[in-house]
């Protein structure tokens, strides 16, 4: 039976998996996922904003939380702690990415779950994120509790450069407001 972990990565130890990251990515775009990338992907870019995110991991804007099957990152996802004086108590949740290999098997969940754990632990009571509007991430968004607040038409384009709409989804982590 594989031993699925889901762990919070520094930087340094993001760094020395900069090939893997990259992997997931470009998989996961190469299989339709709109996570800032276009097909034909560009490696060196993909690489150039994993480096990006190790660095503000570096300088705790951010938590790389990360899962892995067996000793092998398989799946990731960002909650970036607003620093805004004004925003303490918000968190946003970025590219949540499963290899492909590794999908339907409740690792995007147990990812999303410690992502309300770590923002619970930071005082965080309201995260945020944006998905392509109808996608399986919407859908998964939706059985953990997130709420739609609007939708943007024509927001980005996918990977192959057809322009798709994205929904904006929050999370109360508090139970007084709802």
């Amino acid at each position: 039976m594989p031993t699925t972990s889901i762990d919070i990565f520094d930087a340094d130890t993001a760094a020395r998996h900069l090939p893997r990251f990259s992997d997931i990515l470009i998989d996961s775009v190469e299989g339709g996922a709109l996570v800032g990338h276009v097909i034909p992907v560009n490696a060196a870019a993909v690489a150039s904003y994993w480096e990006g995110v190790f660095a503000s991991v570096g300088v705790g804007e951010r938590l790389l939380i990360c899962a892995t099957v067996d000793g092998e990152i398989v799946g990731t996802v960002q909650l970036y702690l607003s620093p805004e004086p004004n925003a303490p108590h918000r968190g946003e949740v970025y590219k949540l990415l499963v290899h492909p290999t590794f999908r339907n098997r409740g690792i995007g969940e147990a990812l999303m779950k410690a992502v309300e754990v770590e923002a619970r632990n930071r005082a965080r009571t309201l995260l945020l994120l944006d998905t392509v509007q109808g996608g399986p991430a919407e859908r998964l968004y939706g059985r953990l509790g997130w709420q739609a607040i609007g939708v943007v038409p024509r927001h980005f384009v996918d990977p192959w450069g057809e322009l798709r709409s994205s929904v904006y989804m929050m999370r109360f982590l508090d139970s007084e407001i709802s």
